[in-house]
């Protein structure tokens, strides 16, 4: 964060800038380490529409998350200090944002502050599951583990995340390219096409009439349509990031044909991987449950792994509940009770991470043969109807004319 400062140098001279940190009480001890006299500090004020730009943008990748959780476990691992292993990886960094983050930690770690407290100050960047897991090392002493878990923590959903975009992307630019390619040509090519059609008066097909009336309209009002398919498109992007527009779209998204199925093998392998993990770093099972519903990614689930945390706190076991939810699988909760009555749930969780994560790459692979020909018939079909409509009637012109 920035802070707008007034200062007098030993000399007496005011000085005025601006200073990076994560609190006002660091600014001040940044300016005091530089032999100034703070006479005020204060957060600069967002800059409007560019502040909520450039907030747009920042983040911190899957990828740039492995690297510095690798990183970080590499130094630690080496007994090099946490302030110099923060500095080193800051200064390394591509990302400005992720330095400038790195940056307050270090603040705080100077301070006086725990790792896991540095971190959870940010919560934007640092997950509950992260900040956990880091609290988890500090506690039991072995922070480098932790840390190495977490990057393959991360890279696993990071893979499973790519495993949907894979899936959904494809499909999505082809159908937005036809969408497009169809709009330019119902508005300026159409049109030009259909004029000496309407100067024959001869009998048309349903078709092409119907195209002759959708030239026309767009022709007169392609900017109305285009600026209702803009709107339409924020105003839908708005209300799934609502919590009653989310929940409506985590319910419709695992119901959709195949691509449900995809996305239900994720959230079941995201949810073992999480849990996994969590109780392998001995994190108090209720707490492991919270924190996994919580980065799970579905309110569907989410709600469903909350009410297993509510249940275990009052004694019950993780099974029973799972066991009357639909969207876990009995195969899955028959394998949890066993880790529960063996005491290595923590092992039965990473299998099932395994098998689920497998489950939908066959899914994906099955996917991807089955999408290509579909859209091939859906844009042939697409195609046809518009050749039809147009090379038909000049045919039947042309041979009325001979």
């Amino acid at each position: 964060m920035k802070y707008k400062y007034k200062a007098r140098n030993q000399a007496g001279a005011v000085q005025e800038g601006i200073v990076e940190a994560s609190s006002s009480s660091n600014a001040a001890a940044v300016l005091q380490q530089h032999n100034l006299v703070v006479v005020f500090v204060e957060a600069e004020k967002d800059s409007g529409a560019l502040s909520v730009f450039s907030r747009f943008w920042e983040g911190v990748s899957a990828k740039e998350f492995v690297i510095f959780s690798r990183q970080l476990a590499v130094m630690i691992d080496a007994k090099v200090p946490l302030t110099k292993a923060f500095k080193g990886i800051s200064e390394q960094t591509d990302n400005p944002y992720l330095a400038r983050i790195l940056y307050f930690v270090l603040s705080d770690i100077d301070e006086g502050k725990s790792l896991s407290d540095s971190l959870k100050r940010h919560p934007e960047v640092f997950s509950d599951l992260y900040v956990n897991m880091v609290q988890s090392g500090e506690v039991s002493g072995n922070l480098q583990k932790s840390l190495e878990d977490l990057a393959n923590n991360i890279e696993k959903n990071y893979n499973l995340t790519q495993k949907v975009k894979g899936v959904l992307y494809y499909p999505a630019f082809i159908m937005l390219a036809f969408f497009a390619v169809s709009f330019l040509m119902l508005t300026f090519v159409i049109p030009k096409l259909m004029s000496m059609l309407k100067e024959t008066n001869a009998q048309l097909p349903i078709t092409t009439k119907m195209l002759l009336v959708m030239g026309d309209f767009m022709q007169k009002w392609w900017w109305a349509v285009l600026i209702a398919v803009i709107l339409g498109v924020i105003a839908i992007v708005y209300y799934i990031k609502t919590e009653d527009g989310k929940k409506e779209f985590d319910v419709l998204s695992i119901k959709i044909p195949l691509v449900g199925r995809v996305l239900r093998y994720v959230y079941l392998a995201r949810f073992a991987e999480n849990l996994g993990t969590l109780v392998k770093s001995g994190l108090p099972i209720v707490s492991a449950l919270q924190i996994s519903g919580r980065v799970i990614g579905n309110s569907v689930f989410e709600a469903d792994i909350m009410e297993a945390a509510e249940r275990v706190k009052t004694g019950g076991m993780i099974s029973e509940v799972l066991g009357e939810k639909k969207e876990f699988p009995p195969i899955m909760v028959q394998m949890i009770k066993v880790g529960e009555e063996t005491g290595k749930l923590d092992a039965t969780l990473n299998s099932m991470a395994v098998f689920y994560g497998r489950e939908a790459d066959q899914i994906v692979s099955n996917l991807s043969s089955i999408i290509e020909p579909v859209l091939i018939v859906i844009l042939g079909i697409g195609v046809g109807i518009l050749v039809f409509s147009i090379i038909v009637p000049i045919y039947n012109i042309a041979q009325g004319i001979k």
